[in-house]
């Protein structure tokens, strides 16, 4: 019994939870049903990229690295009607953006759908998971201090 006890008390040392992976975003959003905030386009240079070319841009609002805010912007003017960038802002300016949430398929090609997701945890760090019926990959981006994403 001793040596038991005494095994417990070593892994438990071993095991940090305050190392627990924590995330700031996690999930999945239903185009449909999100509820966005909304923004004028010209009040941030560069975001007039991601207005799909109105006077006012949608987003949601990720928690801020700092003074870098980080939006999550729906693109539903084209093709597709679920596909979100994350982007940076830094001094009123878009930095950065990367494709990190939507689906993507050829006409006819339903079979072929690629579904895109993502995560950002405490460290600032997105993990880009990309499936189709056949695969699966995962890439690591970091939001540095200046607001560029940068692949790991």
């Amino acid at each position: 019994m001793f040596f038991l006890n005494g095994l417990i008390h070593n892994i438990s040392k071993d095991i940090d939870l305050n190392k627990k992976n924590i995330f700031l975003y996690d999930k999945k959003n239903n185009p449909k049903t999100v509820k966005y905030q909304i923004i004028e386009t010209s009040s941030i240079k560069g975001l007039e990229k991601y207005s799909c070319g109105e006077p006012k841009t949608r987003y949601l609002p990720l928690p801020k690295k700092t003074d870098i805010s980080i939006f999550l912007v729906p693109q539903d003017c084209g093709d597709f009607e679920y596909r979100y960038y994350l982007i940076t802002i830094k001094n009123n300016t878009v930095i950065d953006n990367l494709y990190v949430e939507g689906e993507w398929s050829e006409p006819d090609g339903e079979q072929d759908k690629e579904t895109t997701s993502f995560s950002m945890d405490k460290k600032y760090i997105l993990i880009v998971k990309t499936q189709t019926s056949t695969s699966s990959k995962s890439e690591n981006y970091i939001i540095n201090d200046d607001g560029k994403i940068i692949k790991q």
